[in-house]
């Protein structure tokens, strides 16, 4: 699956419907034919080290034995695309000496942004952020929630999966009560023969992520295993009085979210 095969497909699913893609090779073949021979030089030793280091089995496999493999895909961030597009397009247009030529280059730039189904400005693409954190106010609500009934400047939070990565963007200071490989492998209403070390974290999604009830002890002892101070969950489950019981009381309520505390916050947990 994590193999060199796998990379086009990737490169595919980030451009979406747009020609992005194929529009940086052609600026890619663009930028080498304008450039000087230095430019070419370095354009070359790019390419050799991008197969050496990047694009190939082996430094898949040696990348995943020190990190996630599954996360090899991010050193597609480092990749100017969209730079190399704007400044290719730019060029083409500046640099034409005749007005006609100017305007042919023109054209096909912006057919970039106008062409059907070959950009992001489509309908519905465009719009203006809620807030200069471009966050759902109900995350936000919930993290301003926790910041001022805190104790502590690290509190471990178990969240539903859509706010769990949101909540750390506003809010780094919060710790995760179920890791991300949890919810990447085992987000599901299935039993516990499959999820190994994860078995904790598991009954801890049953809980936030689809409301389970039936799990009372079993979550309590979650709970005090991983030292979790806050609960946040779908307030549609509600689950009020049934953290209630394993000692876990309401702070407030978000938009759609409902925040809990451990009730002694001084509570000593021993594994």
């Amino acid at each position: 699956m994590y193999d060199v095969e796998g990379i086009l497909p990737i490169f595919q699913i980030y451009a979406g419907s747009t020609i992005f893609l194929p529009l940086f090779l052609v600026c890619l073949i663009y930028s080498f034919c304008n450039a000087q021979e230095t430019g070419r030089k370095r354009f070359a030793l790019i390419f050799i080290m991008s197969i050496v280091f990047v694009f190939n089995d082996f430094s898949i496999k040696l990348a995943g034995k020190v990190t996630d493999v599954a996360t090899y895909y991010r050193f597609l961030w480092a990749i100017p695309i969209l730079p190399l597009i704007g400044w290719a397009g730019t060029k083409a247009v500046m640099e034409r000496e005749k007005r006609w030529e100017k305007a042919i280059a023109l054209a096909l730039v912006c057919c970039l942004f106008f062409g059907w189904q070959s950009s992001f400005i489509t309908e519905g693409s465009i719009r203006v952020p809620d807030n200069l954190y471009n966050l759902s106010e109900d995350v936000i609500q919930v993290c301003d929630i926790i910041a001022q009934d805190k104790e502590k400047e690290n509190p471990i939070v178990i969240f539903d999966m859509e706010c769990q990565m949101s909540a750390r963007i506003y809010d780094p200071s919060l710790v995760w009560g179920i890791r991300r490989k949890a919810y990447q492998y085992h987000n599901d209403m299935e039993g516990y023969e499959e999820a190994g070390n994860y078995k904790t974290d598991k009954i801890m999604i049953h809980a936030v992520n689809f409301g389970v009830k039936d799990e009372q002890e079993e979550l309590s002892n979650a709970l005090k295993k991983k030292k979790v101070d806050y609960i946040v969950t779908l307030t549609a489950f509600e689950m009020d009085a049934y953290l209630d019981e394993i000692g876990y009381e309401l702070v407030d309520v978000s938009g759609t979210r409902s925040v809990y505390t451990r009730k002694n916050k001084n509570l000593e947990v021993h594994p």
